[in-house]
């Protein structure tokens, strides 16, 4: 049967359950990446980031990867309709937008009779696995984590690509960039691995040392896992019991949870959980444009807040503990909705 796997956030070839589904159900294996039609609108480093971390991918595969730009729903039909694709794998999305474009593209492809089969997600535990006893969605990050820990996880998968019928690159059509990028991207599964086994060395010391914004303390993976070029199963398999390991399995399940939270409350992907906040009074962006533009550029006076909204605008990055802050001192103290730092951030983010 011939098949095509639709990447998505999964730009790896290894602990991809979705991508092996494919492979063990394929005689032709054909891939495929619809660059977002969203991107132009992101900074120039968030476009490289996404861009090369294609390129990485298109690299590690044996035959090259497919790629094109535009709606996802008619690309992946066309290329259906001109290769004569029988079935679609691609890794379930649980988040408002991702869900949205895979059941488009599940309706695109139904008329044309190919079939869409949606495997595994982004996450150790798929979102809407962890409940209360009663079936209900759990709102505290604590019960959440005891019950999560006690699901437990499967074991990364591995694929043998010299195993798989690779189909060659069909489709060679790259987002171009509307800028250029400051630094050459370090993208890829290659180099998250390298990453993550760079961390391991200093894990141990993570629950003191992440709350250092002086110190390289951190994973440095979030922009592997947002991309998908690494598998939270993948970190999780890693990890012994000392306390700087517990705390980072406990970081994980942050990541889980808010996933676990938007899944149940699709809404909050631009507003409130809690409905009573939204009566809240904050100072309205245009009005105090000079006030919310010193924050953007780190110019408020506020060496902390401004060191870290300048490593945001030049490294696409920012210290975990840094985020809060700058979060905190947008809305607590300069009197900011979340929602407007929230767009800041998704414009420049590399790990958005």
């Amino acid at each position: 049967m011939k098949t095509l796997f639709w990447f998505r956030r999964d730009r790896r070839i290894q602990d991809n359950l979705a991508l092996k589904t494919a492979a063990e159900a394929s005689s032709e294996l054909h891939s495929l990446y619809v660059f977002p039609q969203w991107l132009d609108k992101r900074s120039p480093l968030r476009q490289h980031s996404v861009l090369a971390s294609v390129q990485n991918l298109s690299t590690s595969l044996p035959n090259g990867l497919s790629v094109t730009t535009g709606n996802a729903a008619q690309a992946i039909a066309s290329y259906c309709k001109e290769q004569a694709i029988e079935k679609v794998y691609a890794t379930r999305s649980f988040d408002t937008t991702g869900m949205a474009i895979q059941d488009e593209v599940g309706s695109e492809l139904a008329k044309i009779s190919v079939g869409l089969e949606l495997v595994d997600s982004y996450y150790a535990v798929a979102p809407g696995t962890i409940r209360k006893d009663d079936g209900s969605a759990l709102k505290v990050y604590t019960p959440f984590y005891k019950r999560w820990f006690l699901n437990g996880w499967d074991e990364p998968v591995v694929l043998d690509t010299a195993d798989v019928n690779w189909a060659p690159a069909a489709l060679s059509q790259w987002f171009q960039p509307t800028g250029s990028s400051p630094f050459a991207i370090k993208a890829g599964e290659g180099h998250a691995l390298t990453t993550l086994e760079r961390f391991m060395q200093r894990v141990p010391r993570y629950h003191e040392d992440r709350n250092r914004c002086d110190l390289s303390g951190t994973s440095h993976l979030s922009h592997a896992l947002a991309h998908g070029e690494i598998h939270p199963r993948t970190l999780l398999s890693g990890l012994g019991s000392s306390e700087g390991e517990e705390v980072f399995r406990k970081e994980i399940a942050w990541r889980e949870f808010y996933a676990d939270v938007l899944f149940h409350n699709p809404h909050t992907l631009h507003d409130y959980l809690e409905p009573r906040f939204s009566r809240m009074r904050f100072d309205d962006p245009q009005e105090h444009a000079q006030k919310l533009a010193a924050w953007k550029i780190g110019m408020t006076g506020y060496p902390i807040v401004d060191a870290a909204m300048r490593q945001l605008v030049q490294t696409g990055w920012m210290h975990n503990r840094a985020r809060m802050i700058v979060a905190s001192f947008l809305v607590k103290d300069l009197h900011f909705e979340w929602q407007v730092g929230a767009r800041f951030f998704e414009e420049h983010l590399t790990d958005h």
